[in-house]
């Protein structure tokens, strides 16, 4: 039974008593308080306890409260945005951007990248896909590429061998060698000459606008972009620091 079932047949009870309302709603708030914030050492007997509690906490402040949102999510769903960012756990945009559901479109992937265009439909179409849908048939407004601090992604494509001989992984490397023009641009900018972290740090937020460069290879992106429909940004954010950098993308001048 889940903390909303328990709070409905309490108050159902008080229904037949009124006089004793006053009391036993403040009662109430403070078992549910204190039920919603038992900690995992104190409260969780299995590993998905957390989601459960979770999604007893959603239900009960988010479905049931916000009927107007929920019930129009009931019919489909208009989101202004597509979102892609990294798969890390410390990048979560819903969180970060303090989203509500329907409100964006997430994509998640190792080091945030976005492929080029195949017209073979071959490589990578669940990203291919996700962003046709966006465009065409959801008809986002903004297309928003997140890269982060300390990206694993794009750790192992620095660390990835100049003629990238053989791999070490099974799918990572595959994957990462997408931000190669970001890892070129950076070794002409920049060599050996800088440290580890900013080097990371040049080639995130470089890897970035890779990716938006690989958006506009994509022909109903283009077109979307051309008559105004659609605009590119890209974003950095550093979970160590607490802060997000934004820019637009001139992603018009890219095409001429």
């Amino acid at each position: 039974m889940s903390l909303h079932d328990v709070e409905a047949k309490i108050n159902a009870v008080v229904q037949k008593k009124p006089e004793l309302s006053g009391q036993v709603a403040a009662k109430l708030e403070e078992i549910l308080h204190d039920l919603e914030n038992l900690s995992v050492e104190e409260g969780e007997k299995t590993g998905l306890d957390k989601l459960k509690h979770g999604f007893e906490k959603f239900k009960k402040d988010v479905y049931h409260k916000k009927t107007e949102l929920t019930s129009k999510l009931r019919t489909g769903q208009w989101p202004k945005y597509m979102i892609v960012a990294c798969a890390d756990s410390r990048v979560s945009p819903d969180a970060i951007f303090q989203l509500s559901p329907g409100d964006a479109f997430i994509v998640r992937n190792v080091a945030n990248m976005v492929p080029t265009y195949d017209a073979e439909k071959q490589g990578a179409p669940s990203i291919g896909s996700a962003v046709e849908y966006a465009v065409l048939h959801l008809k986002v407004d903004h297309i928003v590429v997140v890269g982060h601090r300390a990206c694993g992604g794009i750790g192992a494509l620095i660390k990835m061998t100049p003629d990238d001989g053989e791999y070490k992984t099974t799918f990572i490397e595959n994957w990462c060698q997408i931000g190669k023009p970001a890892r070129a641009t950076l070794r002409e900018k920049h060599g050996k000459d800088a440290d580890a972290d900013s080097l990371c740090k040049y080639c995130e937020k470089e890897s970035v606008n890779n990716s938006l460069k690989n958006l506009l290879s994509y022909p109903f992106v283009v077109d979307a972009v051309k008559e105004g429909k659609i605009s590119l940004h890209g974003g950095y954010y550093d979970h160590v620091e607490g802060s997000f950098e934004k820019h637009l993308w001139q992603c018009l001048e890219q095409m001429t």
